[in-house]
């Protein structure tokens, strides 16, 4: 009898529905037919009572992750895009405020604010801040023009490029948390319902109402995934409570004055290396962790830093990513810095992060070379009356005061990762065309981590030009 050739088959399942390709991709565990035939014989209505069933009713999550969504949201503040984001797996594509001159006209006002006897000086305090923002924007373009004069054959488009983006650069400090901004989303089915039910528990009526919205688009394509989507009670309930338990802990401490410090490590694993070594020669042994643990507790210091050597090997660029094993060692950073950096840095979404509101507690950083572009005063003075009608407003409504606090004030957030995702961020945000901003926060992490771990930040490629 001749043996039958089965051949690997590998090909894109498209030109269904999201949810019916989702229900394929669950029905293949107990079905022997091949992906497309079981995809053949989904229409919407078996989809339909396919996913009431066993993704609502019986609880089984990873049947959402194979069903994909992609929405556009336009004109929400950065407030209210940092609240979207704040969701680890998903891809956010956003309108960025480096590259592009944003304008007055696109800016939000809450609600609550509006409805209020702050709503004059909450537009005021926008209005001025466009004011100077677009000052900046027409001085600092003239000045560059006259330092960078156009280079032989160089086309007009180039060039403005090369003039236009350092300058927009230093002046996105000024602009307000509420101007708006776009992003683009992708996300699993299990990702835009829960992504859906944290913007309906939010306390900021923004982001309640951008979950509305996003709730009613993606029922167009997901129905029945983002189908029981509600506000849920236990994350307003905490939040209330956290909020009011946290105020009564520190009302009789004393206010804590700021030291300046950009970054600190607070938290770190005393036996890290014996721990990435464990788990790395656990991998490619027989023996089991606690031996190999064993083992490298005896060991030398030196020798073990010569065999993370070798664990590592020899990477020729940043691509190179090293093994997982180098995730089994965590790292707790407390910073402070600007919030337009911290736009920047919120992206990493895959480590943990836990921010505090948005103040203007901390003070506020200055465009570099602000003193040459002689708007200083100009500046300092937008930053106070900013300053005086947060204060003003906060007493009241403090999550909304957050809108017209400009990006160059600090924010304090918490940062928990791996040594693997540590040594990414690195070498991804140290690099010349970075925001000089985030480039110091990433910078002082780097050595913060040399005083404790240098055998591991040896092999981290950051890069101090322009330090």
């Amino acid at each position: 009898m001749k043996e039958k050739e089965i051949r690997r088959r590998v090909y894109v399942l498209d030109g269904k529905r999201e949810e019916d390709i989702a229900m394929a991709m669950a029905v293949t565990s107990r079905s022997p037919l091949p992906f497309d035939k079981i995809l053949s014989q989904i229409d919407e209505k078996k989809s339909s009572s396919f996913l009431e069933k066993f993704y609502i009713n019986y609880g089984h999550g990873s049947i959402a992750d194979t069903a994909f969504i992609h929405i556009a949201i336009e004109n929400v503040s950065q407030i209210a895009i940092k609240a979207l984001e704040n969701t680890r797996l998903a891809a956010y594509q956003e309108k960025s405020t480096r590259y592009q001159i944003m304008d007055r006209w696109h800016s939000v006002e809450p609600k609550e604010i509006r409805k209020s006897k702050y709503h004059e000086l909450y537009q005021k305090t926008i209005t001025n801040l466009f004011d100077v923002y677009e000052e900046f924007v027409k001085k600092l373009l003239e000045q560059a023009k006259e330092e960078n004069p156009k280079k032989p054959n160089e086309s007009e488009g180039a060039y403005e490029n090369r003039i236009r983006i350092p300058v927009i650069d230093r002046c996105r400090l000024i602009l307000p948390a509420a101007v708006m901004g776009n992003v683009g989303v992708t996300m699993s089915g299990r990702s835009i319902e829960y992504t859906i039910v944290k913007l309906l528990s939010s306390p900021l009526s923004e982001a309640r109402e951008l979950g509305r919205e996003i709730k009613k688009v993606a029922k167009k394509k997901l129905p029945i995934l983002v189908k029981f989507t509600s506000p849920a009670e236990y994350l307003q309930t905490q939040e209330r409570k956290l909020s009011k338990l946290a105020n009564n802990i520190f009302l009789k401490t004393k206010e804590e004055k700021f030291n300046n410090k950009r970054v600190d490590l607070v938290q770190y694993d005393r036996n890290a290396l014996d721990r990435v070594l464990a788990a790395s020669l656990e991998r490619f042994s027989t023996k089991s962790y606690r031996t190999i643990l064993e083992s490298l507790k005896k060991m030398p210091q030196k020798e073990k830093e010569q065999i993370f050597d070798k664990v590592i090997g020899k990477r020729k660029m940043r691509h190179d990513k090293p093994l997982r094993e180098l995730e089994n060692t965590y790292y707790t950073f407390d910073i402070v810095c600007d919030f337009g950096a911290y736009r920047d840095l919120q992206r990493h979404r895959m480590l943990t992060q836990t921010a505090q509101p948005l103040t203007t507690f901390l003070g506020y950083e200055e465009p570099i070379d602000l003193e040459k572009t002689g708007l200083s005063d100009i500046y300092h003075q937008a930053m106070r009356k900013a300053d005086e009608a947060y204060r003003k407003i906060a007493k009241q409504y403090p999550l909304e005061a957050q809108y017209l606090v400009p990006m160059a004030y600090k924010r304090r957030f918490l940062f928990n990762l791996n040594l693997r995702e540590l040594l990414y961020l690195i070498e991804l945000r140290s690099r010349p065309q970075g925001h000089i901003s985030y480039r110091r926060v990433v910078w002082d992490m780097w050595k913060e981590v040399n005083k404790v771990h240098p055998y591991f930040a040896k092999h981290i490629k950051v890069d101090f030009k322009g330090e």
